[in-house]
Formats: structure tokens, C-alpha cells, sequence
């Protein structure tokens, strides 16, 4: 009778065993295949190596980005890069690329960073990874000052609207034609060239963002005379530095400075050499 009950005690015990094992091998096998491969950045450098730094953004899009035709970039992001890099001793090596492809290039390890006015979005985040924010903005429908239509007029006119190819502007546009509005979308290679389109004719209406339009009026009076700003499309967004997921100290010392850049007299200064305040 002891010898059945221990028998049966010890089949119990190893059908428990192994079910517990096959659980804790599944869970194990979720684990790995949940988790990114360490990157380029994942870990502190070995000590005195070198950091260098590819930094991707878009060459036509102030006051964020721009470069200038002797090849140097400008611009509020090219600032916030450098002083970054100032902090930590990197080595910054500066690299334009096409807005619409710049995610998939941060993806291929083509560049290592994205500091451009890049939209902190969902789509986006379930490829790349964000610094925390550091400037919100809102999305705007712009016309011509002579036009006095509603925005549901314009947006269902079946006349051109102007966009950046693959800005969060672009997005909206499809949005809206998903959502059954009637007009076409304009796509061009930047804002200030989506601009130029509503100005020369080409397009009835831009969607812009106020962290482009406001600065660049500021600086270009001629130009904020002819335009009206119809409405705003949607919430607030943020910008935040785009990293790849397995690049955590990368990650992690952008956010330590930024974070004390923000926190600094030199963030206001900044702002406002830029026409951001």
C-alpha cells in the first residue's frame, strides 16, 4: 500500500516537474524572442574610444534643420545636437537625408540619430525609439488671405492641398481622405516648397505645422501678410529625438541632457535665437 502511494507521489511528482519545465522553456523562449539584439549603442564605450555619432536629418526645414549651400547644417536641432555632443565628447558626423526614407535609413543603421522635428507618433514607435520630448506644436490648415472659405469647404473642394512626403502633415492628408473628405494631396519634398506651392497657385491649401509656419513668418513679414491660418487639425504634438529600440545608452544620455538643457537659462536662449519662444 506505502509502495503504490509513493508511486503515485512520484509519477505526480514528475508529471509536475515537467509541466512546470515546459512552461518555464515557453516563457523563456518569449522572453528571447521579445528582446532586441544589443546595438551599435546599447552599452558604455570601452574607455577612450571614440563616440561617433551619424546624425540624420532633413536639409530643408527651418528652423530646425537646414543646410546651407557651403554644406554646414543650421538650425535649432543642429544646435541641441552639438551642444549634446559638447557634453559628452562625441564626435557629431552630419548626414541630410530624404524625410520619407529617414526612418527606414535609422532602421538600416544608415545614421544613428534623428534630431529633425520628428513627430513622437505611434506609427513611428513601433520601429524607433524616443528621446523624452522637448517642443509641441500643433497642425494647421493654411490658405491664401484672399480666401475666406470654411475649413470643410476647402477640405472638400476637390482643389490640391500641399504637403511634406512623409511629415506628419502627410498623414493627415490621408486621414482626412480616408475619412471621405474630397480633395487631392500636392506631395512635395518639404514644408517650405508646400509653401511655395500655395503661394504660386499650385495648391489651394498647406498643412503645415505651427513649429515651421510661426518662425518662418517671424523672419519672412512679406510672406505671413498673404496667409491665413483657416484651423488646427487635431491635438498637440511633441518632437523628440528618434534613437533605435536597442540602443539604450544612446538613448539614455540624450535624455540626461536634455533633460538638464531644459532645465537650464540656455534652453530660453535657444528658443528664442531660433523663433521658437
Amino acid at each position: 500500500m506505502v509502495g503504490k502511494y509513493l508511486a503515485s507521489l512520484l509519477l505526480g511528482l514528475l508529471i509536475g516537474s515537467a509541466i512546470s519545465y515546459a512552461f518555464l522553456s515557453q516563457q523563456k523562449g518569449l522572453e528571447v524572442e521579445c528582446l532586441y539584439a544589443p546595438g551599435k549603442f546599447a552599452y558604455p564605450p570601452p574607455e577612450g574610444k571614440e563616440v561617433v555619432i551619424v546624425y540624420g536629418f532633413d536639409a530643408n526645414y527651418p528652423p530646425f534643420t537646414v543646410m546651407q549651400p557651403n554644406g554646414t547644417p543650421v538650425g535649432f536641432d543642429v544646435d541641441l545636437m552639438n551642444i549634446i555632443a559638447k557634453k559628452y565628447g562625441w564626435k557629431i558626423v552630419y548626414k541630410p537625408w530624404d524625410w520619407s526614407t529617414i526612418v527606414q535609413a535609422l532602421e538600416n543603421g544608415d545614421i544613428d540619430v534623428i534630431a529633425s522635428g520628428m513627430t513622437f507618433n505611434a506609427p513611428r514607435s513601433q520601429k524607433i525609439w524616443f528621446s523624452v520630448p522637448y517642443y509641441s506644436y500643433v497642425h494647421q490648415l493654411v490658405t491664401l488671405s484672399s480666401d475666406v472659405r470654411s475649413m470643410s469647404e476647402i477640405l472638400n473642394s476637390g482643389e490640391y492641398i500641399a504637403v511634406q512626403i512623409g511629415s506628419t502633415a502627410d498623414e493627415w492628408a490621408d486621414k482626412l481622405l480616408r475619412s471621405g473628405y474630397n480633395f487631392r494631396k500636392l506631395g512635395l519634398d518639404s514644408y517650405v516648397t508646400a509653401l511655395q506651392a500655395l503661394l504660386d497657385g499650385r495648391a489651394s491649401a498647406l498643412i503645415t505645422d505651427s513649429a515651421f509656419l510661426k518662425p518662418y513668418l517671424k523672419s519672412n513679414p512679406n510672406v505671413a501678410a498673404k496667409l491665413r491660418v483657416v484651423g488646427e487639425l487635431g491635438a498637440p504634438k511633441v518632437y523628440a529625438i528618434a534613437t533605435r529600440p536597442q540602443d539604450k545608452w544612446l538613448r539614455d544620455k540624450i535624455n540626461e541632457a536634455l533633460e538638464e538643457l531644459m532645465n537650464s537659462p540656455e534652453w530660453i536662449k535657444l528658443l528664442r535665437k531660433w523663433g521658437l519662444d
